[in-house]
């Protein structure tokens, strides 16, 4: 995305304050997040039972003197629902599909000196649209932009990485009306190379690659210049040194073959909703790479600015997806009825806005269509294809292709049964959770249905039309379409979490086998509840309250659990064990087929003497030994990197050994209970320019976490705005918004907006004494 530089020629404010329904917000904001939850919601389960709406943002906004004689231009990078921009009472632009960005010329509008109204209307009404939850109203960034009559276009700027060694880039820069571009690229603000020209190639000595391991970024700098050589605009863009090629070697980085540890995310911010906030995305992405990840898909989705940035700086590789469907819906009022008319101008917006981040290594073009299993449908991902390519040939196009549901459509089967019934209720049962409800019935069955040949034959078509084939639950398929098309690469664009040990030993032993990206790596709200292990024995589809799938390695507020545990053992090796343990409050639980574990690192569950329940050591050692309060409870032989020990609640101390198959000791990991009185601790994880994550939880005086509390919690801020409060729990009547929240296995996080350097946070619960914190 460009970024506009100064104030020479290109003017930008961004415009953070609106007023919404007569009260003041602060965009990105998410206006479904306000919204009252309740059974007949017509979003249902799918929707974390939030009603939509219709959401008018209005706001006054004055033109500059300054301006006159410029284009005035309003950038939208996101507004969720179909959406219509006013001026001064005027419509200018409607919008409809959430995900994308557009532009608004509003030039014939103002008179510079004089204010103007902006009015941004969201139209969320209809539901069932969407999956999963997909928030409402002006939830990404907005900005005025005003431009010269001659100037840079918008994302017109192009970075292509020709050759690494030597290293010569390519830049392309697009002019409106006439002006010489001057191309400088910096590092670390530091000039390295520059020249003139619209299309230049430049070499660039020493030059430090980018990669998920070493995230090196530039910054290209374009000057447009006048007859007199004048600078009449600036703008630059980052960029990383890279390239991309995929042949029978793999998928390959800087020409060194790359797997993608991956994980599916969708596009919210759990406690926060939808609204896109800078600090959550690089948070999201830090944690996900601490625990083993190095990629990322988008689902369904193109990705925010903010993440892409965030994956660019700190290392991700990024599969950057178009949409969840085509024209066939999987709910009454989804992005299928606009779908026809509005392809490719939302194709074409995700990929200028995302060609010059180096962390997108892959475009996908869609998600489980069905389409494609007649000729209209494979025409369809013909064209898709074709549209990426002519914008951007130096990446690879896929999808998340789901063979079985393909096969059923082939057949005249509707796995997600969106009939556009009046009834909301019954939609929102019947369609958007159809699909994940046959998945949960037919579990194993579905793919070893995936490796038979007449499933083989349903999806041919598709296939051969991508450069990778994603396959969404069908591991099975790799080796008969491997066989019949030996230079095929391939990859699971979907997966269980709990099959990537087995998963990735295809992986490595096949360079065609690019990488794994299990479902999910990060939790989301809505489909609830799609994994949670409970005492709840509604199966997939859970009532209200519940809020979450509960589906991810890491959960709402970023904690790990058993899943998180195998992957980062799986793909690092670390030497000491992890040890995790299913919750001893909770001994027999309703299981749910998108987990494999409900386990978290605490052994700390008071009140629980005496239950039994499963201790799991991760490690990719052969042998693995538990002992409890000094005794020895067992010795197991690790099975794809696990070993798991029934074993009774007892507090104290729980160590995990891990051995050489001669018992040699190559690392120990201990546990502890808590002791004593317990208190609230706030904590300060983390603080990202004006935006503070802070930890709530209950803890003992060494600052262990007692693992059965869930208490209510009330935060307050002083000096600051509290943005959100809650936890991972699994399902509440109460808002994020309200400062009250039950904790769940004791922990809780509440994110701040820091106004002054005294600001402060309080805590209190019940009995227990009240906190306070300084920011």
């Amino acid at each position: 995305m460009t970024k506009y530089q100064g104030m020479v020629g290109t003017e930008v404010v961004e415009l953070t304050d609106w007023m919404l329904d007569g009260r003041a917000v602060r965009v990105p904001h998410d206006a479904m997040l306000q919204e009252r939850r309740s059974p007949d919601a017509p979003t249902g389960s799918a929707g974390a039972y939030f009603w939509g709406g219709t959401y008018t943002y209005d706001r006054v906004f004055d033109i500059p003197e300054s301006w006159a004689g410029k284009q005035v231009t309003l950038e939208f990078e996101g507004v969720m629902g179909h959406t219509t921009v006013l001026v001064d009472g005027h419509a200018y632009a409607v919008h409809d599909y959430g995900y994308t960005g557009f532009t608004v010329d509003i030039t014939s509008a103002v008179t510079p000196g004089k204010p103007v109204v902006i009015a941004v209307i969201a139209n969320n009404e209809q539901q069932p649209n969407s999956r999963w939850y997909a928030g409402s109203g002006i939830y990404r960034p907005v900005r005025v932009v005003a431009q010269s009559e001659n100037h840079i276009v918008r994302n017109g700027i192009t970075v292509t990485t020709q050759s690494i060694d030597p290293t010569y880039v390519r830049i392309t820069t697009q002019i409106a009306g006439v002006g010489e571009a001057y191309v400088r690229i910096e590092r670390n603000g530091v000039a390295i190379a520059g020249h003139s020209g619209s299309d230049v190639v430049l070499g660039i000595a020493d030059a430090r690659l980018w990669s998920a391991d070493e995230p090196n970024l530039y910054t290209c700098r374009v000057e447009l210049r006048d007859s007199r050589g004048s600078t009449i605009d600036v703008c630059s863009v980052p960029f990383g040194i890279r390239t991309l090629s995929w042949d029978s070697r793999g998928f390959l980085v800087n020409g060194v073959p790359v797997k993608l540890q991956g994980g599916c995310v969708h596009h919210d911010n759990g406690i926060l909703g939808a609204a896109d906030l800078p600090a959550a995305s690089r948070r999201k992405v830090a944690m996900l790479k601490e625990w083993g990840f190095n990629a990322i898909r988008s689902a369904h989705n193109p990705l925010s600015q903010s993440m892409l940035d965030a994956c660019d700086e700190l290392g991700m590789y990024v599969m950057d997806e178009y949409a969840d469907m085509w024209y066939q819906r999987k709910n009454p009022y989804d992005y299928a009825n606009d779908f026809t008319r509005n392809y490719l101008a939302d194709l074409t917006d995700m990929v200028q806005k995302d060609r010059n981040h180096p962390s997108v290594v892959m475009y996908s073009i869609g998600n489980e269509n069905v389409e494609p299993y007649e000729a209209q449908g494979v025409d369809t991902a013909h064209r898709l294809a074709q549209v990426v390519h002519e914008l951007d040939d130096t990446r690879p196009v896929t999808a998340g292709v789901n063979p079985t549901i393909l096969f059923a459509a082939s057949m005249g089967i509707d796995s997600f049964n969106a009939d556009g019934s009046s009834d909301a209720e019954e939609q929102s049962t019947n369609t958007s959770l159809a699909y994940n409800t046959y998945v949960a019935k037919m579990g194993d069955v579905m793919e070893f249905m995936a490796g038979s040949l007449p499933v083989g034959h349903a999806v041919a078509p598709y296939l051969d039309e991508l450069d990778i084939a994603g396959y969404n639950y069908a591991t099975r398929r790799y080796r008969p379409d491997l066989r019949r098309r030996p230079n095929r690469l391939v990859f699971g664009s979907e997966t269980m979490p709990y099959d990537i040990a087995r998963n990735w030993r295809m992986v490595e032993r096949d360079s065609r086998i690019i990488g794994d990206f299990m479902w999910t790596a990060w939790d989301y709200l809505g489909e609830c509840s799609l994994a949670a292990w409970s005492d709840d024995p509604t199966p997939v589809s859970k009532p209200y309250p519940w809020l979450c799938a509960d589906t991810g390695a890491l959960d709402l507020i970023g904690d790990p659990n058993g899943e998180a545990a195998l992957a980062k053992v799986v793909w690092d090796n670390p030497q000491n064990p992890l040890l995790f343990v299913r919750p001893a409050d909770l001994p027999n639980p309703y299981t749910a087929p998108w987990r494999g574990t409900n386990s978290i690192p605490c052994w700390s569950w008071r009140g629980s003497e005496g239950n039994l329940t499963t201790v799991e050591v991760y490690t990719q050692a052969p042998i693995a030994k538990l002992f409890l309060n000094g005794h020895h409870v067992g010795t197991r032989r690790t099975n794809n990197c696990h070993a798991n020990f029934r074993v009774r609640y007892e507090s104290g101390e729980l160590l995990a050994v891990a051995c050489t198959s001669d018992g040699l000791e190559l690392g120990r990991t201990m546990l502890r209970s808590t002791d004593g009185p317990l208190r609230l601790r706030l904590l300060v994880e983390r603080k990202d320019e004006d935006i503070a994550f802070v930890r709530v939880d209950v803890v003992d005086a060494k600052g262990t976490v007692e693992g059965g509390r869930s208490d209510d919690v009330r935060v307050w801020v002083d000096g600051g705005r509290l943005l959100a409060f809650g936890s991972s729990a699994q399902k509440s009547a109460r808002s994020y918004l309200s400062g009250t929240f039950p904790l769940r296995y004791g922990r809780g996080l509440a994110v701040v907006r820091v106004r002054d350097e005294h600001a402060v946070v309080h805590a209190a619960a019940g009995t227990l004494p009240m906190v306070s914190i300084r920011l």
